[in-house]
């Protein structure tokens, strides 16, 4: 072999250097968004079905077994989260943050009546192709007339934020450590929940 032929073949594979170099680089930026794709749509989807939980206990323990008309008698905000001394029909003691166990529902299920009960209730859900999500929920009274007017006083009207965590969801040069309880990249959806005191 000559000294020709020698650079030809050290340029042949610079060559095929830079385009193996580039396809992989295509392959992780495609797999990167996918990634990304599939942890957004997880997300809204576990936010959605923590919100569909939510909706389907009563407005407050104190219209568990009754009609109430006036709002003063709705639990205080100083006292949202599950009742640290329950009654006869409420227990609702759950260890936070409650973990994923895909062989029994969570126990926010059964141990949870009313819709404050979630005030700061967190979870883990896990999925078997992104791994785990961190689920932090949010109650808080609103103003009747402004639903995005938070109350300080109890109204007819609370709104509940579901906040979903997942490293997926963070740009890949965020440069920060995930964190599934607290952090700047997160996917969030709520809703507004209504006692209708006329019915």
């Amino acid at each position: 072999m000559n000294l020709g032929q020698v650079i030809l073949i050290i340029a042949a594979l610079v060559i095929l250097s830079f385009i193996t170099l580039s396809v992989n680089s295509m392959f992780l930026s495609k797999t990167t968004a996918i990634l990304q794709s599939e942890a957004h749509l997880t997300a809204i989807s576990i936010a959605q079905s923590m919100i569909d939980e939510v909706m389907t206990t009563s407005y407050d323990s104190a219209t568990v077994s009754k009609k109430i008309y006036d709002s003063t008698k709705f639990t205080p905000v100083s006292r949202f989260g599950p009742e640290t001394s329950p009654g006869i029909n409420e227990v609702t003691i759950v260890t936070l943050p409650e973990s994923p166990d895909t062989s029994v529902q969570y126990k926010s299920v059964t141990k949870y009546n009313d819709v404050d009960d979630y005030n700061t209730y967190r979870r883990y859900y896990y999925s078997r192709s992104l791994g785990t999500f961190g689920v932090v929920d949010t109650v808080f009274y609103i103003q009747e007339a402004n639903p995005n007017q938070i109350s300080t006083t109890p109204t007819f009207f609370k709104k509940v934020v579901v906040t979903v965590r997942h490293p997926s969801l963070m740009p890949p040069d965020a440069g920060r450590s995930y964190n599934p309880w607290q952090g700047g990249y997160y996917l969030q959806l709520s809703d507004v929940v209504v006692y209708r005191r006329y019915f």
